[in-house]
């Protein structure tokens, strides 16, 4: 968290609220059903030195951005393509979210947040270190990080 609780990062906000509007769907669907229909794709991934962190695509350019940044856009492109996919509609992104997930979680495994850091700077990949769930107490274990583009 930053030193000013009342002034959270974007990507801490966004995170915050996606994770409670997801939380408020899953209750609120009858039946105890918990498949929510939300457009986009967000995922958190393990990182090279032992962190994790949550990454999200809820706009075109966010999605094109991060395929950019990961070396993925051609990959993507053609998966589109096999999947009869559009990955500039949120609902394929959330459709095919577990694909994107798989094809990416290799390129984060090999990297560190530092390493992200640099290669998220400047585009519109809105991403945040997730705080480790070992960490004491009081602890300020939480680093976000957000640029727009």
């Amino acid at each position: 968290m930053t030193s000013n609780p009342t002034a959270l990062r974007p990507a801490e906000d966004l995170a915050r609220a996606r994770a409670g509007h997801l939380a408020l769907l899953a209750e609120a669907q009858p039946g105890g059903v918990h498949d929510v229909r939300i457009g986009g794709f967000a995922r958190d991934f393990a990182t090279a030195d032992g962190g994790r962190v949550m990454v999200a695509a809820f706009t075109p350019q966010q999605f094109a951005d991060l395929a950019r940044a990961t070396g993925r856009a051609g990959t993507f492109a053609f998966l589109e393509r096999v999947l009869y996919a559009d990955f500039s509609a949120t609902d394929d992104l959330h459709t095919h979210r577990g694909t994107i997930a798989a094809l990416l979680a290799p390129w984060f495994a090999r990297r560190t947040v530092g390493d992200l850091a640099a290669a998220f700077a400047g585009t519109s990949v809105p991403w945040a270190r997730l705080p480790s769930l070992t960490a004491r107490p009081g602890s300020r274990s939480v680093s976000m990080a957000h640029r727009t583009g």
